[in-house]
Order: C-alpha cells, then sequence, then structure tokens
C-alpha cells in the first residue's frame, strides 16, 4: 500500500475510533440525565373498570 493509502486508512479507522469513543462516554457517563427518562404509563378505559 502507499503512504497516502497508509495515512488514510489511520486517518479513518483513528477518526471512527474516537467518534466510538466518544459516543459511549455521552451514554455511560452522564448519571444525571436519567432524571429526565421519561416511562410510558399506559392506561387504558378497561383498567377503570373493577369486576
Amino acid at each position: 500500500m502507499t503512504l497516502w493509502g497508509w495515512l488514510t486508512m489511520i486517518a479513518s479507522v483513528g477518526g471512527t475510533t474516537v467518534w466510538v469513543v466518544w459516543c459511549f462516554h455521552r451514554v455511560l457517563k452522564t448519571p444525571e440525565e436519567t432524571e429526565k427518562l421519561h416511562g410510558i404509563d399506559l392506561h387504558t378505559p378497561d383498567e377503570e373498570r373493577e369486576p
């Protein structure tokens, strides 16, 4: 492989690796964001009826 091929490959693999590590860091290292998560509270009309 030529010098430019090696440089392109190193830049691509390095950039992708840095991006993936940054994404994992953003997802795994923000514990205060769990307070903003909302679940779905499904409430259907048939739940109100007691047999």
